[in-house]
């Protein structure tokens, strides 16, 4: 990735994740595609949110739940690319959240896939933050140590 591709990837991040540590709902919302098709992968309870409208709901939510994120810290990336109006970037994250009164760090792995509207913005269209199944196959990693597998 080149520098610049690496400076503008970082600031989107930059820019989402300020938003979500202040609960400025608005512009965490504008984000993203306001579209029908927007499509993201929460953390969780729930699998997935498909569509704009849905997707603000749940941010509205968010920011009126217990969770007030204090810090969102990248502990490896971002890496992704940029190729003309489509680009996509994967970071893994530690946030910092206080839950009832209770702080927690949690790790997830996100990926923001972004699209340049006919504005010339830049729109999450596609988002996925999750953490890896603890052994979803019941053979451990594939990956023998030393592979790149710390």
């Amino acid at each position: 990735m080149n520098s610049s591709d690496q400076i503008f990837l970082q600031d989107f991040c930059d820019k989402q994740f300020s938003a979500v540590i202040e609960a400025r709902v608005k512009d965490i919302i504008n984000h993203y595609n306001d579209s029908p098709d927007t499509y993201v992968f929460v953390e969780g309870p729930r699998w997935s949110t498909l569509g704009f409208e849905k997707i603000s709901a749940g941010w509205n939510g968010y920011v009126d739940s217990p969770i007030k994120v204090k810090d969102i810290r990248i502990v490896e990336g971002p890496q992704g690319r940029v190729s003309g109006k489509m680009a996509w970037i994967g970071q893994i994250i530690e946030m910092i959240v206080n839950v009832h009164g209770e702080e927690k760090k949690i790790r997830f792995r996100g990926t923001f896939v972004i699209g340049k509207n006919d504005e010339g913005e830049w729109k999450i269209e596609h988002e996925h933050f999750s953490q890896p199944a603890s052994d979803p196959y019941g053979t451990g990693d594939w990956l023998p140590k030393g592979d790149n597998n710390e």
